[in-house]
């Protein structure tokens, strides 16, 4: 199942504006680094969240022998490589 959330430009901005200041933050990072900082995320990233009477739970896995980083992951599914 697909939902599309809708956004106004002001929330849109302001998430890409979060996205990309945390993408350069965990750029600058190594591989233990990154691990660490999603283990004490200030957000839980795995949650439940209930929207007009539908639960959604979100659960989110690492893999620590992975050979990329999300960035390279994303770009990589983006861009199909």
């Amino acid at each position: 199942m697909i939902n599309n959330i809708e956004l106004t430009k002001s929330e849109y901005d302001l998430l890409n504006q979060i996205k990309s200041e945390t993408c350069a933050k965990l750029s600058t990072m190594i591989k233990e680094e990154r691990l660490a900082w999603f283990a004490h995320y200030p957000n839980p990233i795995n949650f439940e969240k209930e929207i007009n009477g539908t639960v959604y739970t979100v659960n989110t896995h690492f893999n620590n022998s992975a050979n990329e980083t999300i960035i390279e992951k994303a770009e990589r599914i983006i861009l199909k490589k």
